[in-house]
């Protein structure tokens, strides 16, 4: 198993209860596909660079986790169809 980083972009329209059911769901797929988060931060509201669907400011989380590599394209389609997801970046640490 590899070290990952995860980095998300989440919506600022969304509650804080719904925010924590979105890291929740994601935690659930990461570990579905075998994986294992090892550490959750929340980075809090930002400004953007760029707008993105037309919002200037977005909730950072990173989150430190473990999987193998037939395990991330599984974790990206899923992140791909979450609604309050804008941006999100999988990088593995050396």
């Amino acid at each position: 198993m590899t070290d990952y980083e995860l980095t998300l972009v989440l919506d600022t329209d969304l509650s804080s209860e719904n925010q924590k059911k979105l890291i929740e769901k994601i935690k659930k797929t990461i570990e579905e596909n075998k994986g294992k988060l090892e550490k959750q931060e929340e980075w809090g509201k930002k400004e953007l660079a760029y707008p993105i669907n037309k919002k200037k400011n977005g909730i950072y989380f990173c989150l430190a986790l473990k999987a193998s590599s037939e395990a991330l394209p599984k974790i990206d389609k899923k992140l791909k169809i979450e609604e309050g997801v804008m941006r999100y970046l999988i990088i593995r640490k050396e």
